[in-house]
Protein backbone atom coordinates (compact mmCIF):
# COMPACT_ATOMS: atom_id res chain seq x y z
CA UNK A 1 0.00 0.00 0.00
CA UNK A 2 1.32 3.44 -0.95
CA UNK A 3 0.28 7.06 -0.52
CA UNK A 4 -0.51 8.73 -3.85
CA UNK A 5 -1.22 12.43 -4.42
CA UNK A 6 -3.81 13.24 -7.11
CA UNK A 7 -3.32 16.94 -7.87
CA UNK A 8 -5.80 18.48 -10.33
CA UNK A 9 -8.16 21.48 -10.33
CA UNK A 10 -10.83 19.29 -11.90
CA UNK A 11 -12.77 17.45 -9.16
CA UNK A 12 -13.94 14.77 -11.62
CA UNK A 13 -10.36 13.87 -12.50
CA UNK A 14 -9.37 13.72 -8.82
CA UNK A 15 -12.37 11.52 -8.05
CA UNK A 16 -11.60 9.19 -10.96
CA UNK A 17 -7.98 8.72 -9.84
CA UNK A 18 -9.03 8.26 -6.22
CA UNK A 19 -11.50 5.46 -7.05
CA UNK A 20 -9.08 3.64 -9.38
CA UNK A 21 -6.08 3.73 -7.06
CA UNK A 22 -8.00 2.99 -3.87
CA UNK A 23 -9.44 -0.10 -5.59
CA UNK A 24 -5.78 -1.19 -5.91
CA UNK A 25 -5.36 -0.88 -2.14
CA UNK A 26 -3.54 2.46 -2.10
CA UNK A 27 -4.22 5.61 -0.08
CA UNK A 28 -5.07 8.63 -2.25
CA UNK A 29 -4.94 12.27 -1.20
CA UNK A 30 -6.94 14.55 -3.52
CA UNK A 31 -5.55 18.07 -3.84
CA UNK A 32 -6.97 20.83 -6.05
CA UNK A 33 -3.88 23.02 -6.44
CA UNK A 34 -0.13 23.01 -6.62
CA UNK A 35 0.01 25.10 -3.45
CA UNK A 36 -1.91 22.41 -1.50
CA UNK A 37 0.41 19.76 -2.88
CA UNK A 38 3.50 21.60 -1.68
CA UNK A 39 1.96 22.21 1.75
CA UNK A 40 1.33 18.47 2.22
CA UNK A 41 4.63 17.27 0.78
CA UNK A 42 5.99 16.34 4.21
CA UNK A 43 3.50 13.46 4.30
CA UNK A 44 5.96 11.68 1.98
CA UNK A 45 3.84 10.41 -0.91
CA UNK A 46 5.23 7.54 -2.97
CA UNK A 47 3.98 9.01 -6.30
CA UNK A 48 2.36 12.27 -7.38
CA UNK A 49 0.01 12.60 -10.36
CA UNK A 50 0.20 16.29 -11.21
CA UNK A 51 -1.89 18.31 -13.70
CA UNK A 52 0.11 20.54 -16.03
CA UNK A 53 -2.54 23.27 -16.43
CA UNK A 54 -3.72 24.68 -13.09
CA UNK A 55 -4.54 28.22 -11.89
CA UNK A 56 -2.31 30.09 -9.43
CA UNK A 57 0.69 27.73 -9.39
CA UNK A 58 0.84 25.67 -12.58
CA UNK A 59 2.19 22.13 -12.94
CA UNK A 60 5.66 23.19 -14.12
CA UNK A 61 6.22 25.52 -11.15
CA UNK A 62 4.89 22.89 -8.76
CA UNK A 63 7.17 20.26 -10.27
CA UNK A 64 10.20 22.49 -9.84
CA UNK A 65 9.37 23.04 -6.16
CA UNK A 66 8.79 19.32 -5.59
CA UNK A 67 12.15 18.42 -7.13
CA UNK A 68 13.94 20.93 -4.94
CA UNK A 69 12.41 19.36 -1.84
CA UNK A 70 12.48 15.66 -2.84
CA UNK A 71 14.43 15.15 -6.04
CA UNK A 72 13.86 11.36 -6.16
CA UNK A 73 10.06 11.50 -5.76
CA UNK A 74 8.35 10.20 -8.97
CA UNK A 75 6.01 12.83 -10.45
CA UNK A 76 3.70 11.90 -13.34
CA UNK A 77 2.44 14.86 -15.36
CA UNK A 78 -1.15 14.82 -16.66
CA UNK A 79 -2.34 17.02 -19.53
CA UNK A 80 -5.58 17.33 -21.51
CA UNK A 81 -3.95 18.96 -24.49
CA UNK A 82 -1.23 17.92 -26.88
CA UNK A 83 1.28 20.40 -25.47
CA UNK A 84 4.58 18.86 -26.55
CA UNK A 85 6.66 21.84 -25.43
CA UNK A 86 5.32 21.73 -21.85
CA UNK A 87 5.73 17.95 -21.64
CA UNK A 88 9.35 18.16 -22.84
CA UNK A 89 10.06 20.91 -20.31
CA UNK A 90 8.53 18.81 -17.51
CA UNK A 91 10.60 15.77 -18.45
CA UNK A 92 13.78 17.88 -18.46
CA UNK A 93 12.89 19.10 -14.97
CA UNK A 94 12.78 15.51 -13.75
CA UNK A 95 9.19 14.33 -14.27
CA UNK A 96 8.98 10.52 -14.15
CA UNK A 97 6.50 10.24 -17.05
CA UNK A 98 3.39 11.88 -18.52
CA UNK A 99 -0.11 10.79 -19.48
CA UNK A 100 -2.73 12.46 -21.67
CA UNK A 101 -6.38 12.98 -20.64
CA UNK A 102 -8.77 11.27 -20.93
CA UNK A 103 -6.72 8.56 -19.24
CA UNK A 104 -6.14 5.16 -20.76
CA UNK A 105 -6.51 2.89 -17.70
CA UNK A 106 -4.03 0.29 -18.94
CA UNK A 107 -1.32 2.91 -19.44
CA UNK A 108 -2.29 4.62 -16.17
CA UNK A 109 -1.74 1.46 -14.13
CA UNK A 110 1.46 0.61 -16.04
CA UNK A 111 2.89 4.05 -15.21
CA UNK A 112 1.81 3.72 -11.58
CA UNK A 113 3.51 0.32 -11.20
CA UNK A 114 6.78 1.64 -12.68
CA UNK A 115 6.66 4.77 -10.52
CA UNK A 116 6.08 2.71 -7.37
CA UNK A 117 8.97 0.41 -8.31
CA UNK A 118 11.26 3.42 -8.64
CA UNK A 119 9.99 4.89 -5.37
CA UNK A 120 10.73 1.62 -3.56
CA UNK A 121 14.16 1.35 -5.17
CA UNK A 122 15.11 4.91 -4.26
CA UNK A 123 13.97 4.24 -0.70
CA UNK A 124 16.33 1.26 -0.56
CA UNK A 125 19.17 3.33 -2.01
CA UNK A 126 18.60 6.08 0.56
CA UNK A 127 18.65 3.44 3.29
CA UNK A 128 21.92 2.02 1.99
CA UNK A 129 23.47 5.47 1.77
CA UNK A 130 22.37 6.24 5.33
CA UNK A 131 23.92 2.96 6.47
CA UNK A 132 27.12 3.83 4.67
CA UNK A 133 27.27 7.24 6.27
CA UNK A 134 26.69 5.63 9.66
CA UNK A 135 29.48 3.06 9.48
CA UNK A 136 31.91 4.06 6.74
CA UNK A 137 33.71 6.94 8.43
CA UNK A 138 37.08 5.54 9.40
CA UNK A 139 37.05 7.76 12.50
CA UNK A 140 34.10 5.70 13.71
CA UNK A 141 36.33 2.65 14.22
CA UNK A 142 36.83 2.57 17.97
CA UNK A 143 40.29 2.13 19.43
CA UNK A 144 43.74 3.70 19.76
CA UNK A 145 45.89 0.63 20.38
CA UNK A 146 49.13 0.18 18.46
CA UNK A 147 47.76 -2.95 16.77
CA UNK A 148 44.65 -1.14 15.51
CA UNK A 149 46.33 2.11 14.47
CA UNK A 150 48.88 0.12 12.47
CA UNK A 151 46.04 -1.61 10.62
CA UNK A 152 44.21 1.66 9.99
CA UNK A 153 47.39 3.18 8.63
CA UNK A 154 47.57 0.41 6.01
CA UNK A 155 43.91 0.96 5.11
CA UNK A 156 44.41 4.70 4.65
CA UNK A 157 47.34 3.99 2.33
CA UNK A 158 45.65 1.33 0.19
CA UNK A 159 42.23 3.05 0.04
CA UNK A 160 42.92 5.54 -2.78
CA UNK A 161 44.59 2.88 -4.96
CA UNK A 162 42.83 0.30 -7.12
CA UNK A 163 44.75 -2.61 -5.57
CA UNK A 164 42.94 -5.78 -4.62
CA UNK A 165 42.71 -6.05 -0.84
CA UNK A 166 42.40 -9.31 1.11
CA UNK A 167 41.33 -8.84 4.72
CA UNK A 168 42.49 -11.64 7.02
CA UNK A 169 41.48 -12.24 10.60
CA UNK A 170 39.43 -14.24 13.03
CA UNK A 171 35.65 -14.18 13.00
CA UNK A 172 34.24 -11.08 14.65
CA UNK A 173 37.30 -8.84 14.29
CA UNK A 174 35.50 -6.30 12.11
CA UNK A 175 36.60 -7.20 8.58
CA UNK A 176 33.44 -5.76 7.03
CA UNK A 177 33.89 -2.48 8.90
CA UNK A 178 37.46 -2.28 7.60
CA UNK A 179 36.23 -3.01 4.07
CA UNK A 180 33.73 -0.16 4.36
CA UNK A 181 36.55 2.13 5.52
CA UNK A 182 38.62 1.18 2.46
CA UNK A 183 35.60 1.87 0.24
CA UNK A 184 35.09 5.31 1.78
CA UNK A 185 38.75 6.19 1.24
CA UNK A 186 38.69 5.00 -2.39
CA UNK A 187 37.83 6.44 -5.79
CA UNK A 188 34.71 4.24 -5.70
CA UNK A 189 33.13 5.91 -2.67
CA UNK A 190 30.35 7.57 -4.69
CA UNK A 191 28.98 4.13 -5.60
CA UNK A 192 27.35 1.57 -3.35
CA UNK A 193 29.12 -0.78 -0.96
CA UNK A 194 27.57 -4.17 -1.75
CA UNK A 195 28.44 -7.17 0.39
CA UNK A 196 27.99 -10.84 -0.35
CA UNK A 197 28.53 -13.73 2.08
CA UNK A 198 29.97 -16.50 -0.07
CA UNK A 199 29.41 -19.05 2.68
CA UNK A 200 25.68 -18.35 2.88
CA UNK A 201 24.85 -18.96 -0.80
CA UNK A 202 24.26 -22.51 -2.15
CA UNK A 203 26.76 -23.44 -4.83
CA UNK A 204 24.10 -23.68 -7.56
CA UNK A 205 22.98 -20.08 -6.89
CA UNK A 206 26.38 -18.41 -6.53
CA UNK A 207 26.74 -17.53 -10.21
CA UNK A 208 23.29 -15.92 -10.31
CA UNK A 209 23.99 -13.98 -7.11
CA UNK A 210 27.24 -12.60 -8.47
CA UNK A 211 26.35 -11.96 -12.11
CA UNK A 212 22.54 -11.85 -12.21
CA UNK A 213 20.20 -13.82 -14.44
CA UNK A 214 17.65 -13.46 -17.20
CA UNK A 215 13.99 -14.34 -16.66
CA UNK A 216 13.48 -18.04 -17.30
CA UNK A 217 17.21 -18.85 -17.17
CA UNK A 218 16.51 -21.59 -14.62
CA UNK A 219 13.69 -22.90 -12.46
CA UNK A 220 12.62 -20.14 -10.12
CA UNK A 221 14.00 -17.30 -12.26
CA UNK A 222 10.65 -15.50 -12.49
CA UNK A 223 12.18 -12.14 -13.34
CA UNK A 224 15.37 -10.68 -14.75
CA UNK A 225 17.70 -9.68 -11.89
CA UNK A 226 20.92 -7.75 -11.67
CA UNK A 227 23.78 -9.46 -9.86
CA UNK A 228 25.84 -7.98 -7.05
CA UNK A 229 28.66 -7.01 -9.44
CA UNK A 230 26.25 -4.92 -11.49
CA UNK A 231 24.70 -3.30 -8.42
CA UNK A 232 28.20 -2.36 -7.25
CA UNK A 233 29.07 -0.57 -10.52
CA UNK A 234 31.35 2.38 -9.65
CA UNK A 235 31.31 1.12 -6.07
CA UNK A 236 32.76 -1.75 -4.05
CA UNK A 237 31.86 -5.44 -3.90
CA UNK A 238 32.85 -7.03 -0.58
CA UNK A 239 33.32 -10.80 -0.72
CA UNK A 240 33.02 -12.11 2.82
CA UNK A 241 34.07 -15.70 3.54
CA UNK A 242 35.64 -15.83 0.08
CA UNK A 243 37.18 -19.25 0.83
CA UNK A 244 33.68 -20.75 0.55
CA UNK A 245 33.26 -19.72 -3.10
CA UNK A 246 32.84 -22.67 -5.49
CA UNK A 247 35.57 -23.40 -8.03
CA UNK A 248 33.17 -22.70 -10.89
CA UNK A 249 32.35 -19.25 -9.53
CA UNK A 250 36.05 -18.64 -8.88
CA UNK A 251 36.77 -19.13 -12.59
CA UNK A 252 34.11 -16.61 -13.60
CA UNK A 253 35.14 -14.09 -10.97
CA UNK A 254 38.75 -14.35 -12.17
CA UNK A 255 37.60 -13.61 -15.70
CA UNK A 256 35.73 -10.54 -14.46
CA UNK A 257 38.79 -9.26 -12.59
CA UNK A 258 40.85 -9.66 -15.76
CA UNK A 259 38.38 -8.26 -18.31
CA UNK A 260 35.91 -6.24 -16.17
CA UNK A 261 33.04 -7.90 -18.03
CA UNK A 262 30.56 -10.74 -17.54
CA UNK A 263 27.26 -12.13 -18.80
CA UNK A 264 24.14 -12.74 -16.77
CA UNK A 265 23.04 -16.35 -16.46
CA UNK A 266 20.94 -17.21 -19.51
CA UNK A 267 21.96 -14.09 -21.43
CA UNK A 268 24.59 -13.59 -24.16
CA UNK A 269 24.93 -9.81 -23.77
CA UNK A 270 28.27 -8.75 -22.29
CA UNK A 271 28.07 -6.28 -19.40
CA UNK A 272 30.99 -4.05 -18.44
CA UNK A 273 31.27 -2.59 -14.94
CA UNK A 274 33.89 -0.72 -12.95
CA UNK A 275 33.80 -2.29 -9.50
CA UNK A 276 36.41 -2.56 -6.79
CA UNK A 277 36.54 -6.02 -5.20
CA UNK A 278 37.61 -6.50 -1.58
CA UNK A 279 37.72 -10.02 -0.14
CA UNK A 280 37.87 -11.34 3.42
CA UNK A 281 38.35 -14.69 5.11
CA UNK A 282 39.18 -16.26 8.46
CA UNK A 283 40.73 -19.25 6.67
CA UNK A 284 44.29 -19.85 5.48
CA UNK A 285 43.83 -19.30 1.73
CA UNK A 286 47.39 -20.43 0.95
CA UNK A 287 46.54 -23.77 2.54
CA UNK A 288 43.33 -23.92 0.48
CA UNK A 289 45.39 -23.28 -2.66
CA UNK A 290 47.67 -26.23 -1.81
CA UNK A 291 44.62 -28.42 -1.17
CA UNK A 292 43.11 -27.44 -4.54
CA UNK A 293 39.96 -25.82 -3.14
CA UNK A 294 40.99 -22.29 -4.11
CA UNK A 295 42.55 -21.15 -7.37
CA UNK A 296 46.09 -19.84 -7.07
CA UNK A 297 45.65 -17.26 -9.86
CA UNK A 298 42.52 -15.86 -8.17
CA UNK A 299 44.33 -15.74 -4.83
CA UNK A 300 47.07 -13.53 -6.26
CA UNK A 301 44.46 -11.29 -7.92
CA UNK A 302 42.63 -10.77 -4.63
CA UNK A 303 45.67 -10.61 -2.33
CA UNK A 304 47.64 -7.82 -3.97
CA UNK A 305 47.52 -6.03 -0.60
CA UNK A 306 46.75 -8.37 2.32
CA UNK A 307 45.78 -6.79 5.65
CA UNK A 308 45.51 -8.79 8.88
CA UNK A 309 42.94 -7.48 11.39
CA UNK A 310 44.22 -7.98 14.96
CA UNK A 311 42.06 -10.04 17.35
CA UNK A 312 40.61 -8.25 20.36
CA UNK A 313 42.96 -10.02 22.81
CA UNK A 314 45.87 -8.22 21.09
CA UNK A 315 44.26 -4.80 21.61
CA UNK A 316 42.86 -5.08 25.14
CA UNK A 317 43.43 -1.37 25.79
CA UNK A 318 40.62 -0.70 23.26
CA UNK A 319 38.04 -2.68 25.27
CA UNK A 320 36.90 0.14 27.63
CA UNK A 321 36.33 2.43 24.65
CA UNK A 322 34.44 -0.28 22.77
CA UNK A 323 32.26 -1.02 25.81
CA UNK A 324 31.41 2.69 26.13
CA UNK A 325 30.64 2.81 22.41
CA UNK A 326 28.21 -0.11 22.59
CA UNK A 327 26.52 1.26 25.73
CA UNK A 328 25.94 4.55 23.91
CA UNK A 329 24.72 2.68 20.82
CA UNK A 330 22.01 0.71 22.65
CA UNK A 331 21.12 2.86 25.67
CA UNK A 332 17.94 4.30 24.12
CA UNK A 333 16.42 0.82 23.87
CA UNK A 334 16.07 0.47 27.64
CA UNK A 335 13.94 2.18 30.27
CA UNK A 336 16.70 2.08 32.88
CA UNK A 337 19.32 4.17 31.10
CA UNK A 338 22.64 2.40 31.41
CA UNK A 339 25.31 5.04 31.86
CA UNK A 340 28.33 3.24 33.31
CA UNK A 341 30.16 -0.02 34.00
CA UNK A 342 31.52 -0.92 37.43
CA UNK A 343 35.29 -1.14 37.81
CA UNK A 344 35.08 -4.87 38.65
CA UNK A 345 32.99 -5.62 35.55
CA UNK A 346 35.28 -3.59 33.30
CA UNK A 347 38.32 -5.40 34.68
CA UNK A 348 36.67 -8.73 33.96
CA UNK A 349 35.75 -7.66 30.41
CA UNK A 350 39.27 -6.41 29.78
CA UNK A 351 40.90 -9.61 31.03
CA UNK A 352 38.66 -12.01 29.11
CA UNK A 353 40.10 -13.94 26.14
CA UNK A 354 37.31 -12.95 23.64
CA UNK A 355 37.40 -15.87 21.16
CA UNK A 356 34.52 -14.19 19.30
CA UNK A 357 36.33 -10.82 19.26
CA UNK A 358 34.52 -7.48 18.88
CA UNK A 359 31.27 -9.08 17.75
CA UNK A 360 31.18 -11.20 20.91
CA UNK A 361 31.96 -8.15 23.07
CA UNK A 362 29.08 -6.24 21.50
CA UNK A 363 26.68 -9.12 22.17
CA UNK A 364 27.87 -9.41 25.77
CA UNK A 365 27.39 -5.68 26.42
CA UNK A 366 23.92 -5.75 24.85
CA UNK A 367 22.93 -8.79 26.96
CA UNK A 368 24.32 -7.16 30.10
CA UNK A 369 22.23 -4.04 29.42
CA UNK A 370 19.10 -6.22 29.25
CA UNK A 371 19.90 -7.98 32.52
CA UNK A 372 21.21 -4.99 34.50
CA UNK A 373 18.89 -4.03 37.36
CA UNK A 374 20.37 -0.57 37.88
CA UNK A 375 21.88 2.15 35.73
CA UNK A 376 25.22 0.37 35.45
CA UNK A 377 26.62 -2.93 34.22
CA UNK A 378 28.00 -4.95 37.12
CA UNK A 379 29.49 -8.42 37.61
CA UNK A 380 26.08 -10.06 37.91
CA UNK A 381 25.12 -8.68 34.48
CA UNK A 382 27.90 -10.59 32.74
CA UNK A 383 27.51 -14.10 31.27
CA UNK A 384 28.48 -17.17 33.27
CA UNK A 385 31.35 -18.12 30.95
CA UNK A 386 33.12 -14.81 31.49
CA UNK A 387 32.78 -15.00 35.27
CA UNK A 388 34.06 -18.60 35.29
CA UNK A 389 37.10 -17.62 33.22
CA UNK A 390 38.02 -15.20 36.02
CA UNK A 391 37.89 -18.01 38.58
CA UNK A 392 40.06 -20.14 36.31
CA UNK A 393 42.62 -17.35 36.06
CA UNK A 394 42.74 -17.04 39.86
CA UNK A 395 43.17 -20.81 40.21
CA UNK A 396 46.01 -20.82 37.68
CA UNK A 397 47.77 -18.01 39.56
CA UNK A 398 47.49 -19.97 42.79
CA UNK A 399 48.87 -23.11 41.13
CA UNK A 400 51.83 -21.21 39.70
CA UNK A 401 52.73 -19.80 43.11
CA UNK A 402 52.05 -23.04 45.01
CA UNK A 403 53.35 -26.56 45.20
CA UNK A 404 51.18 -27.80 42.28
CA UNK A 405 53.29 -25.84 39.81
CA UNK A 406 54.20 -27.60 36.56
CA UNK A 407 57.61 -26.23 35.60
CA UNK A 408 57.36 -27.37 31.99
CA UNK A 409 53.94 -25.80 31.35
CA UNK A 410 52.66 -23.81 34.35
CA UNK A 411 49.69 -22.36 32.45
CA UNK A 412 47.13 -24.84 31.19
CA UNK A 413 45.12 -24.25 27.97
CA UNK A 414 42.00 -22.19 28.61
CA UNK A 415 39.40 -24.88 27.73
CA UNK A 416 41.24 -27.47 29.82
CA UNK A 417 41.37 -25.15 32.81
CA UNK A 418 37.66 -24.41 32.62
CA UNK A 419 36.83 -28.10 32.40
CA UNK A 420 39.04 -28.99 35.37
CA UNK A 421 37.59 -26.20 37.52
CA UNK A 422 34.03 -27.32 36.77
CA UNK A 423 34.83 -31.00 37.31
CA UNK A 424 36.50 -30.21 40.64
CA UNK A 425 33.40 -28.30 41.76
CA UNK A 426 31.17 -31.20 40.71
CA UNK A 427 33.33 -33.66 42.63
CA UNK A 428 33.11 -31.56 45.81
CA UNK A 429 29.31 -31.81 45.75
CA UNK A 430 29.36 -35.56 44.97
CA UNK A 431 27.81 -34.90 41.55
CA UNK A 432 24.90 -32.75 42.81
CA UNK A 433 24.37 -30.55 39.73
CA UNK A 434 21.88 -28.07 41.30
CA UNK A 435 24.15 -27.60 44.33
CA UNK A 436 27.23 -27.19 42.14
CA UNK A 437 25.49 -24.54 40.03
CA UNK A 438 24.44 -22.72 43.21
CA UNK A 439 27.98 -22.67 44.63
CA UNK A 440 29.39 -21.44 41.33
CA UNK A 441 26.67 -18.74 41.25
CA UNK A 442 25.44 -20.05 37.91
CA UNK A 443 21.92 -20.75 36.74
CA UNK A 444 21.06 -24.45 36.71
CA UNK A 445 20.40 -24.41 32.95
CA UNK A 446 23.78 -22.78 32.26
CA UNK A 447 25.60 -25.40 34.29
CA UNK A 448 23.73 -28.24 32.57
CA UNK A 449 24.92 -26.87 29.23
CA UNK A 450 28.49 -26.78 30.52
CA UNK A 451 28.24 -30.38 31.75
CA UNK A 452 27.36 -31.40 28.19
CA UNK A 453 29.87 -29.06 26.52
CA UNK A 454 32.87 -30.22 28.58
CA UNK A 455 31.79 -33.84 29.06
CA UNK A 456 31.79 -33.58 32.85
CA UNK A 457 31.17 -36.78 34.81
CA UNK A 458 29.65 -37.42 38.19
CA UNK A 459 32.05 -39.00 40.73
CA UNK A 460 31.64 -42.74 41.28
CA UNK A 461 30.26 -43.58 44.72
CA UNK A 462 32.66 -46.24 46.13
CA UNK A 463 30.26 -47.23 48.84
Amino acid sequence: MALIFAVDDDSHVRGFLKVLFEDQGHDVLSLESGRQCLERLDENPSVIFLDLMMPEVDGIATLEAIKKAQKDLPVVMATSIDDTESVVKAMKLGAFDYIVKPFDETRLFAILDKALDQSNLMGQVRYLKDELNRVQDISGIVGKSVALTSTLDKILKVGPSNAGVLLLGESGTGKELMARAIHEESNFSEGLFVDINCGAIPENLQESEFFGHRKGAFTGAIETRKGKLELAHRGTLFLDEVAEMSLNTQVKLLRYLQEKSFERVGEAKTIFTSTRVIAATNKDLKKNVKEGTFREDLYYRLAVFPVTIPPLRERREDIPGLVAHFVEKYKNEFDNEISSVTAEAMEMLTDYYWPGNVRQLENVVYRAMIIAESDCIDLQSLPDDIRISREVEIEQTQNISGKDINLENPIRPFEESVKQTLQKALNLTNGDIPETAKRLKLSRSSFYRMVQKYGLTKPVNKN
